[in-house]
């Protein structure tokens, strides 16, 4: 938890701070999109290279070790950047190691949890981490650090927490065994690309490939645009922009909890559905509510949707194929999110804000979130539990 929650930390720490650095190197919506959009252009390929490194080696921890430290390392360098192109360049090779970590922690994760907790466990390991460290903790800290000592300065410091997070990992973290995953059957052995692929015969990892462009398209673009449009368009201060975020991060931290464990038990594809849904709820909030509460209310409540990443990146992946593929069907999923829907969707989220305002990004964003929950539609369920019930019924 700590690891991952630091690495969407870093992720986000560049929208975050963006009121405080735009002006200074001259840069716009499209290019604040841009940003983000190359990181997770860098992000998507990462996933995939580190999810297949991971499935070919015994000695996870230390590459999980070193992906997070190299995280830290490029976030302290981010506060050195003095143009556009230059912060371009960092956040790009930056997401060249943040998107290997996410497959390998859920790895650990899959391997070290029961039927019973698998949803909850990586849900708390893949979306209450990001809401705690990412999206309640990062904003609000950073926020208030840089009105002391300066953005570049904060990004310095940011270092210092992810020299702990790889430490930890490095000393207490316990290697994963994938022989005694409980409700899987399979020897880990090494195998081909040629013989990967084969997950993309699944209905479900096909699904969660096409469900991930839209979903990743409302989250990260929501807060991408989220701080930069309060301050600039609804006049909030920085402090009170920084609430709103912590707000979007408590939502994550809670349904990030409730939503993959109310999964085990009525089943990953009606959880999908409905709360990819109730996640426009965020939208509507930032753009419609007359109040600062209303607003709250409405953001904490759509961030529930961000629930789904614990079920569809992790658990439906870990339950649809072979566990010997199983990183590899993550960095699968993760690709084909992260290249659509946080590299393209995020340039477009960019240029219609600098087009027809930073609301039309926002709109962009709450009507991708209703298309992943109707897309969700096409899951076959997974959970253990419900199949269990099912089949003592029959």
């Amino acid at each position: 938890m700590f690891g991952f929650g630091l690495i969407m930390l870093y992720r986000f720490s560049v929208p975050n701070l963006a009121p405080f650095f735009m002006e200074e190197l001259n840069m716009n919506n499209t290019q604040l999109g841009l940003i983000m959009s190359v990181f997770s252009f860098a992000w998507a390929f990462s996933g995939v290279a580190g999810g297949s490194l991971s499935d070919s080696i015994s000695r996870k921890k230390i590459l999980l070790a070193a992906f997070v430290l190299v995280a830290a390392v490029f976030s302290f360098v981010t506060g050195f950047a003095q143009t556009f192109i230059i912060l371009l360049i960092i956040r790009f090779v930056m997401g060249l190691f943040c998107g290997s970590v996410f497959p390998i922690a859920q790895l650990f994760c899959m391997a070290q949890s029961s039927t019973k907790r698998r949803g909850l466990n990586m849900g708390l390991v893949g979306v209450s981490s990001v809401g705690l460290f990412g999206n309640l903790i990062g904003p609000v800290a950073l926020i208030a650090i840089c009105q002391i000592i300066g953005w570049r300065a904060t990004f310095n410091l940011s270092i210092i927490p992810g020299i702990v997070a790889a430490w930890l990992i490095f000393q207490f973290l316990m290697e994963p065994d994938t022989n005694k995953i409980e409700g899987a059957e399979a020897k880990v052995q090494k195998h081909s690309l040629k013989e990967s692929l084969v997950i993309l015969k699944n209905r479900n990892i096909q699904t969660s490939m096409i469900f991930s462009v839209f979903i990743i398209m409302w989250n990260i673009g929501t807060l991408t645009f989220t701080p930069v449009y309060l301050v600039s368009v609804r006049g909030f201060s920085p402090t009170e922009m920084s609430y709103v975020m912590a707000l979007q991060g408590l939502g994550m931290i809670v349904w990030g909890m409730l939503t993959p464990a109310l999964s085990d038990r009525i089943g990953r594809r009606p959880v999908l559905i409905f709360f990819s849904l109730i996640g426009v709820l965020s939208v509507i909030g930032l753009l419609l509510a007359p109040s600062f509460l209303l607003i709250g209310i409405l953001v904490f409540m759509g961030f529930s949707a961000g629930g789904a990443f614990g079920i569809y990146q992790a658990a439906i992946a870990g339950e649809s194929v072979d566990v010997k593929y199983y990183s590899f069907a993550v960095g699968s999923i993760t690709l084909t999110g992260e290249l659509i829907g946080g590299f393209v969707g995020l340039m477009v989220a960019g240029v219609l804000a600098d087009a027809f305002g930073l609301e039309a990004a926002l709109i962009f964003t709450g009507c991708s979130v209703v298309v992943a929950g109707l897309i969700a539609l096409r899951y076959y369920e997974t959970a253990p539990l419900v199949l269990a019930k099912r089949a003592a019924k029959t």
